[in-house]
C-alpha cells in the first residue's frame, strides 16, 4: 500500500466522520428554539485571537469566529518541537523535530445567562499534524556501507488525524480578555514513513500497530485532550 493511497483514505475516513457529526449538530441546532435575543451576534466579542501557553511540545495559536449567536468555529495553527518515543522506564523518551499541526473545531454553547462566545461549550475537533525527525533518530550505530553490520535507514515522516469531542468553559476577563479550560476524548491515527526502518518503527512509536511494512506503519491510539488559552477578544 503506497504512502498516498494510506494518507488519502486516512483523510476521507477522518473527513467523513467530522462531516457526520457537524450535520447532526446541525441539525439539532435548527430544531431547537430559539428567541429573538439568541439570534443577535455579539459584535465585541465575535472574534477571538488565542495563545496555549501550558504546551509543552509546540507553540499554538487559534483563532475562534462566532458563525451564529450559539456557534462557533475556531482554527489553531501550531509549530511543533518536540515528539515522544516509547521507552522502557515510566515515562517515554523525547525526540526534537520540526512540524506542524492544524486544528479545527466546532464549539455550541449552552450558557442562556452568558452571550456567546463566554460560558459552557461543547462540540466535535478535527486535527492534523505533520512531523520531520531528525536524521539516524532510531540511534543506529554509525558505520560505514562496507562493514557488513551497516544497516540504511532514512528520515522519519510522521503524519497524524485526529477526531475527538471537546467540553470547557471560556470566561472573559476584564473587557476583552479571555481565558478558557477544557478537555476532551478522542482517538489519533499515525502513519509513519522510514525507508528500511521494518521493526524499528512499530519498536518505537506510541500507539498501537495495526498494518507494519518494511518502511511504513499506521498505529491508533486514544487522544485525551487538555486545552487552557489566554486570549483577546474584538
Amino acid at each position: 500500500m503506497t504512502y498516498f493511497k494510506i494518507l488519502f483514505q486516512l483523510v476521507f475516513v477522518a473527513g467523513v466522520l467530522l462531516l457526520s457529526v457537524n450535520t447532526a449538530q446541525a441539525q439539532l441546532y435548527e430544531e431547537e428554539p430559539q428567541n429573538i435575543e439568541d439570534n443577535a451576534i455579539n459584535p465585541d466579542h465575535d472574534r477571538i485571537l488565542k495563545l496555549r501557553p501550558l504546551d509543552i511540545d509546540r507553540i499554538s495559536f487559534a483563532f475562534e469566529k462566532l458563525r451564529s449567536s450559539r456557534v462557533a468555529n475556531e482554527l489553531g495553527l501550531s509549530y511543533i518541537y518536540r515528539a515522544y518515543f516509547k521507552n522502557s522506564g515510566f515515562l517515554p523518551e523525547e525526540e526534537k523535530v520540526n512540524g506542524f499541526g492544524v486544528r479545527m473545531s466546532q464549539r455550541h454553547y449552552t450558557s442562556k445567562k452568558r452571550q456567546s462566545p463566554f460560558g459552557f461549550y461543547h462540540g466535535p475537533v478535527f486535527g492534523y499534524q505533520l512531523l520531520i525527525f531528525k536524521e539516524n533518530v532510531f540511534g543506529l550505530q554509525d558505520l560505514p556501507p562496507s562493514d557488513p553490520n551497516y544497516r540504511f535507514v532514512g528520515r522519519l515522516y510522521q503524519n497524524s488525524l485526529d477526531l475527538a469531542y471537546q467540553i470547557g468553559w471560556q470566561f472573559k476577563l476584564g473587557r476583552h480578555f479571555t481565558t478558557e479550560l477544557g478537555a476532551g476524548l478522542g482517538g489519533r491515527v499515525k502513519y509513519a514513513r522510514s525507508v528500511g526502518a521494518d521493526e524499528l518503527l512499530t519498536e518505537n512509536i506510541i500507539g498501537h500497530a495495526v498494518v507494519a511494512e518494511r518502511n511504513s506503519a499506521v498505529f491508533l491510539m486514544p487522544l485525551p485532550l487538555f486545552n487552557f488559552s489566554v486570549g483577546y477578544s474584538f
